[in-house]
């Protein structure tokens, strides 16, 4: 028995609970959303008296047992940023819905229903899908628990809409607009290098200075940082190596003389072994875009910049999906198809241009 702080919702208390079932499966139910700790140890003991009245079984398992259950199976087996989205996901759209109606009685009109308020509320079809396959996972971590035999989520299926394809971008004139009024050198040579490389954030805050070959012009891409913590990559395609245009190692070079105490290991972006903060980062980012006079993007939108970029330069998708790292072309073919300036128009004219014939035919 334990009554905790909620780090996922600041000023909250939640309590866990050791138990055993009937068949002698040891559970671990847990309850948030308590404004004080004394108000969480007073729905944990009264839990433990209803749990003596009415053993928690198959039969009146409630969504948030098993979302909770869900989480804590999550969080030992992905990383930190993936556990944080998937649990803000559940907590603030799922539970709310499902939390208190008992697993075996949410049938697939419930579903239904669910994903039609969703779309009233207007949510991005990219979000309401991911809320949905969250859904479905807890539901399918369920069966797989010997909880429920059936997924109704997986039954309905995903909303049937189609997401509009928006993706933010510099164009190299507007890069060159921003990057002429930056005037520190780190963050100078910050920016020049998420431009030019396509890596994401995390990743070039995790860089150290044996990451970076000076002589073959490349970056070995190998971890990237979340929340002060290095770890590995987004996936294994993440972890690749690119080629830098000889202007940007330079900076980078210039940048590693001005560090008083080198050392192979200490990273390129900050100081030592800590890199600089993302709040820091945003707002010197903000200062600069607002200085430039340039439309506003987020930092990972450099990523869409460089894709921008070597699309002009009329790089294959192969190349582009290389540098971002993407694990198959087809993403990077879906993201970045509509930014590729050969319309069927244009095309039509390649065909009369490929073929232009001596003698015209009069069929009259």
């Amino acid at each position: 028995m334990s009554v905790h702080k909620d780090k996922d919702k600041k000023g909250e208390y939640f309590f866990t609970v050791r138990v055993k079932d009937k068949k002698g499966k040891v559970r671990q139910p847990k309850r948030r959303g308590f404004k004080s700790q004394k108000e969480a140890r007073l729905a944990e003991a009264q839990f433990l008296i209803d749990w003596e009245n009415e053993e928690l079984t198959e039969e009146n398992l409630k969504f948030e047992d098993v979302a909770n259950e869900y989480l804590d199976w999550y969080k030992k087996r992905r990383k930190e940023s993936s556990y944080n989205k998937i649990s803000g996901i559940i907590n603030t759209n799922i539970l709310p819905k499902f939390g208190n109606k008992k697993m075996e009685n949410i049938r697939n009109r419930d579903i239904t229903k669910f994903q039609d308020e969703l779309i009233d509320k207007e949510y991005a079809a990219s979000h309401i899908k991911k809320i949905h396959t969250t859904l479905s996972a807890v539901f399918n971590y369920a069966i797989k628990q010997e909880y429920v035999k059936v997924n109704p989520a997986a039954v309905v299926g995903n909303v049937d809409l189609e997401e509009e394809k928006h993706v933010n971008y510099w164009t190299l004139e507007e890069f060159k607009r921003f990057i002429s009024v930056v005037d520190n050198p780190l963050y100078y040579t910050l920016f020049m290098t998420l431009y030019y490389s396509g890596m994401r954030k995390g990743e070039a805050l995790a860089l150290t200075w044996k990451d970076i070959d000076f002589e073959e012009n490349k970056i070995n891409i190998n971890k990237t940082a979340y929340n002060r913590k290095v770890t590995t990559t987004k996936t294994k395609a993440s972890r690749r190596t690119v080629i830098m245009p000889k202007h940007t190692i330079r900076l980078l070079s210039q940048l590693k003389a001005s560090q008083e105490h080198y050392k192979p290991d200490y990273v390129v972006f900050g100081e030592f072994h800590d890199h600089v903060s993302t709040t820091a980062i945003d707002n010197n980012f903000a200062k600069y875009v607002k200085a430039a006079g340039v439309k506003k993007i987020r930092i990972h939108d450099f990523r869409h910049s460089h894709a921008s970029y070597l699309i002009n330069k009329n790089a294959i998708p192969g190349i582009i999906a290389q540098r971002l790292g993407h694990s198959d072309i087809g993403t990077t073919l879906n993201i970045y198809s509509h930014l590729y300036p050969s319309t069927e128009k244009e095309a039509v004219l390649q065909m009369e241009d490929d073929f232009k014939p001596a003698k015209i035919y009069n069929f009259k």
